[in-house]
């Protein structure tokens, strides 16, 4: 990261709070602050706001609908953050709907953060030609319900003989993982690796309990997979449609199952059209989006040209 930065990153100790003064770094006119819970970041930002300087927040969160974000959510962020934050960069759909929910207005919220390199994670075969086979990428904790999908993937297999479900991450629940004939499971690999595994498969299989925007989504949907997503994963809404996806709700276990079968029934028609709609809609999000609007988030509100040589000091 400092090699491609061309200087040093000032690593700090996010749960106690901070100055620019211990960092020694000036107090600067814009401040791009990753979530608002953090108290060494949010001091930092205050003393932006002290200073004159504007604060625009980074955050990844996505839409739940829960108790804690319809009701506690709006009200600690109105009370609490609001005039903290000058505007607010998401990655998509979800992230901009749960920012306006808590207040924020629309004109001050962009979309575009996040995003994998299309130049390691490019379209593969089509999906009609590809082998029969589901793949899951993450970490192997229940977060991201690894088990339910192989219980599924169990069941499925009983009925759709000559799928495979390959598997890779690590994580606690590797040795829960059970012993199948149908199931690989890989530690995780290195990217152009992990790129040739997606285009291999047919469709990627996120059963996620709780997932932000899910960029391993992205980095599938750029290699042209098919997608079979829970609800709670927050990239769904940016990524994927009728045309290349199949949903099922969080946690259950049944429906998982019927996804799973869905998926494997797709004649080359679906599959075909599925390809070209994930590339499609991945193209929306990448490194280069996340870089305009950065750019014009400096533009906005640092008041510097895009055209201006900028000076950027990373804290994390």
């Amino acid at each position: 990261m400092e090699q491609v930065l061309g200087q040093p990153v000032n690593w700090i100790n996010a749960r106690k709070p901070v100055s620019w003064s211990d960092i020694g770094v000036p107090v600067p006119r814009l401040f791009m602050q990753s979530g608002w819970s953090y108290p060494a970041f949010s001091a930092l930002g205050r003393e932006v706001k002290l200073a004159g300087g504007q604060v625009v927040g980074l955050s990844d969160a996505n839409w739940r609908g829960d108790f804690r974000q319809l009701l506690l959510g709006p009200l600690a962020f109105r009370l609490r953050y609001r005039r903290h934050f000058d505007a607010f960069l998401v990655p998509g759909r979800q992230g901009e709907r749960l920012m306006r929910h808590f207040g924020m207005p629309p004109n001050l919220i962009r979309t575009g953060m996040y995003g994998a390199d299309p130049s390691l994670f490019s379209p593969g075969r089509p999906l009609n030609e590809r082998p029969r086979e589901f793949l899951f990428v993450g970490q192997l904790i229940h977060r991201k319900d690894i088990l339910g999908l192989t219980s599924a993937f169990a069941e499925f297999s009983r009925q759709r003989p000559g799928w495979t479900l390959r598997i890779c991450g690590s994580g606690e629940l590797r040795k829960q993982i059970p012993e199948h004939s149908q199931i690989v499971v890989e530690d995780f690999v290195q990217p152009h690796e992990l790129a040739s595994r997606y285009s291999s498969a047919r469709f990627l299989v996120l059963p996620s309990l709780v997932e932000a925007w899910g960029l391993v989504v992205h980095e599938a949907s750029l290699c042209g997979c098919g997608l079979i997503l829970s609800s709670a994963v927050g990239s769904g809404d940016d990524l994927a449609s009728e045309r290349n996806s199949i949903r099922f709700r969080a946690g259950k276990k049944p429906e998982l199952l019927a996804a799973l079968l869905s998926a494997a029934d797709q004649n080359s028609e679906w599959l075909i059209q599925a390809g070209s709609e994930s590339i499609a809609r991945a193209r929306n999000f990448g490194p280069e989006r996340f870089a305009t609007e950065i750019s014009r988030l400096v533009s906005e509100f640092g008041g510097y040209s895009t055209s201006a040589s900028l000076q950027f000091q990373p804290v994390g």
